[in-house]
């Protein structure tokens, strides 16, 4: 079989909803195209001495507000066992990546951070090669890949009853300045009565909730 004879599997556009092979709708080829990303994303992040545990949580752990930067956190947003995480954190902290220290509110409790060398590795995430593909793309299609993609997690969440997360900002217990923050604040957290800086307002928290 010729080069031209091959079927480019990956390439193949389906533009149009009349193709023989999307009879079914596009549900199955949505799932193949983000079963196949995800393998070449894992793949990616072989790299830099990390496995994609590592790398995952390592993300997570920059990204997550004070509230977040928890083993029993990561634990949820990855779907991992809390022994699972107790193994790769320590692995990251063996590395030089990450620290832990006591919570201000609750000393049994061990907040995790980046260490200034996990913070310079993180810049290098290789996800970004999904980033920089993305970004090549005109507007339009990346503003209805966002949308789209979106729009199917928030309904794969819901039919598997996950947790959530979401941007601190847009939590409905999220309270603005408006909203009974004391002067001068940027907002505050409506679960645990704390006032919150723009860094934490901007960043991913466990006790997320969505607007009703």
């Amino acid at each position: 079989m010729t080069g031209s004879q091959v079927k480019n599997f990956e390439s193949k556009p389906y533009e149009n909803l009349a193709d023989p092979e999307l009879a079914g709708g596009p549900g199955p080829r949505v799932a193949e195209l983000i079963d196949r990303l995800s393998r070449l994303t894992r793949e990616l992040q072989y790299v830099d001495g990390l496995n994609p545990a590592q790398w995952e949580a390592l993300r997570f752990l920059s990204r997550a507000n004070r509230y977040s930067r928890t083993p029993g956190a990561v634990a949820q947003f990855l779907g991992c066992t809390k022994g699972t995480i107790s193994q790769t954190i320590t692995a990251l902290e063996n590395k030089g990546l990450l620290e832990r220290r006591p919570s201000n509110r609750d000393k049994r409790v061990c907040l995790i951070d980046l260490t200034e060398k996990g913070k310079a590795l993180i810049t290098r995430d290789p996800v970004r090669r999904i980033e920089q593909a993305v970004g090549a793309m005109d507007g339009p299609t990346g503003a209805a890949m966002v949308q789209g993609l979106s729009r199917l997690l928030a309904a794969v969440q819901a039919d598997a009853d996950a947790p959530l997360f979401g941007v601190c900002v847009a939590c409905c217990r999220h309270l603005s300045p408006n909203e009974g923050c004391g002067k001068g604040e940027v907002g505050r957290c409506g679960v645990t009565g704390e006032a919150l800086d723009s860094d934490d307002a901007a960043r991913i928290c466990v006790n997320y909730k969505n607007p009703e």
